[in-house]
């Protein structure tokens, strides 16, 4: 039996806990914030060589560092489908050979004992070179960097290392569960000869030869082709000056034209299995091609993709993870690429006896956008959002640099970001809707299922006849 006192303490804990519930609710609101600083981004110097090189500079005193970035007008989509990899080995043997004066092995000496970073890559649609220094150094080195990107030698000891490493990852590209799901996804939006789904095989290795490198550097890094970034502490007049004197010697050459040839895609249904019986949950994706950067409704589109899919709050993961349980993982994106097509993607990673229902609940979704408005409150939460998170991208005044560079590489003009601001507070609830009408294709999904044969039954069945894709490795 509760006495007087002891009830009297139990109305107390319970309304103590109620008021600590409320004023929980939302702290933040209890908070100062103090103003936040505006970053003024320094003075940008853009100056350019006979040769053709073309150079943004940025003074940054904050530390004793200055970093080199080096954009290059080539890439993968310059290489024949019989010596697919060239462009990946070719920025890896650039690094990893060095030069004749600074072979591999004495420029990683030489960089440890100065605490410096040099290094090299090439992708599918560009390529990169990095120089990271303390400035006191820098005078010294950027003779080293400019000698790594005019004169690599390609040893055949390096190149025969990156063909080894190549053939092992090779092997084991069936081994992760969501690089299967990735990977085959692309071949089925881009098709299995696309150049967009092109993958490394044991034979286009082979094909590579230490002089197919020699000839693809020596096409690509010339001034007509080449972009440098320079942050750091430095003063401008000297820096101009060794600048010029370091990277006028490399020749002018060719500009490059990269040509991104068409995607022919035809909006058909379909669903697509890979076998994988070492997992107990299956990898879903599921989408269609996406759009172009340069979409006027690229703004509208990149809210309804954060609507659906943008962290915690979006509806995949507030319903099909949180509400219903189903999955571990849900994600996705409508992709709008620079060069060609991006993907409207959704993904999940759920158990076994769940997939069908995982999917269907994230196909609901997307039908809810098309159906339903969305409220005032999602939408105002949505760009907050989405405005907020665009600040941590541009960390630092060399990622800004970065940005804008990359923006010039792409033919985009130097205030998109500024643009994408603008044009995203300007969203409304129905261009919400109106773009999810009209470039969401629920209809008409390529649904890719990674998972375990002898879990799964036949459960993918309702979705129409299921397409099985083989994954075994070609041996030649």
């Amino acid at each position: 039996m509760i006495n007087g006192i002891g009830k009297w303490a139990i109305a107390a804990c319970v309304s103590l806990v109620a008021s600590l519930a409320v004023a929980q609710e939302r702290p933040w609101e209890q908070f100062d914030y103090p103003a936040i600083n505006n970053f003024d981004m320094p003075a940008l110097e853009i100056f350019e060589l006979d040769n053709g090189m073309r150079f943004y500079l940025v003074e940054d005193r904050e530390l004793p560092l200055i970093d080199v970035n080096v954009m290059v007008r080539t890439g993968g989509v310059l290489v024949p489908d019989d010596k697919v990899g060239l462009q990946s080995l070719t920025g890896t043997v650039m690094r990893s050979g060095g030069s004749r004066e600074y072979p591999g092995d004495a420029l990683n000496e030489l960089l440890e004992d100065r605490a410096a970073v040099m290094e090299t890559s090439i992708g599918f649609s560009s390529g990169s070179a990095r120089f990271n220094v303390l400035s006191d150094d820098f005078s010294d080195l950027l003779p080293v960097f400019v000698d790594l990107l005019r004169n690599p030698v390609f040893p055949d000891a390096r190149v025969e290392l990156a063909k080894t490493q190549q053939r092992s990852s090779i092997a084991r590209r069936n081994d992760d569960q969501g690089a299967v799901a990735g990977r085959e996804f692309q071949r089925l939006i881009y098709g299995q000869d696309s150049p967009y789904s092109r993958r490394i095989e044991y034979a286009t290795l082979d094909n590579i030869s230490r002089q197919d490198m020699l000839a693809f550097h020596q096409q690509a890094f010339v001034g007509r082709n080449m972009m440098v970034g320079v942050t750091g502490d430095f003063d401008m007049d000297e820096m101009k000056a060794w600048l010029s004197e370091a990277f006028s010697g490399i020749p002018a050459g060719e500009a490059l034209t990269l040509e991104f040839p068409g995607v022919d895609y035809e909006f058909t249904p379909g669903i697509y299995f890979v076998d994988k019986s070492d997992v107990n949950q299956s990898y879903v994706l599921l989408g269609h091609i996406g759009g172009m950067r340069d979409n006027p409704d690229y703004a509208a589109l990149q809210v309804m993709n954060r609507v659906l899919s943008g962290g915690f709050s979006s509806r995949l993961m507030q319903v099909v993870r949180s509400e219903m349980g189903l999955a571990y993982s849900v994600f996705g994106s409508y992709g709008s690429g620079i060069h060609f097509p991006g993907t409207f993607t959704a993904g999940v990673m759920t158990q076994s006896e769940s997939t069908a229902e995982a999917i269907q609940a994230i196909i609901g979704q997307i039908e809810r956008l098309q159906d339903e408005a969305i409220t005032d409150e999602e939408l105002a939460q949505t760009k907050d959002q989405f405005l907020n998170t665009l600040v941590f991208q541009y960390t630092s005044i060399a990622s800004v640099l970065r940005e804008r560079m990359s923006n010039d590489y792409a033919g985009l003009p130097p205030d998109t970001f500024e643009r994408l601001v603008e044009e995203v507070s300007a969203v409304t609830v129905d261009d919400v809707q109106r773009v999810a009408r009209e470039y969401l294709r629920p209809d008409a999904l390529r649904i890719l299922v990674v998972g375990n044969d002898a879990e799964l039954g036949d459960q993918l069945e309702v979705f129409g006849d299921v397409n099985s894709i083989d994954i075994s490795i070609p041996e030649n």
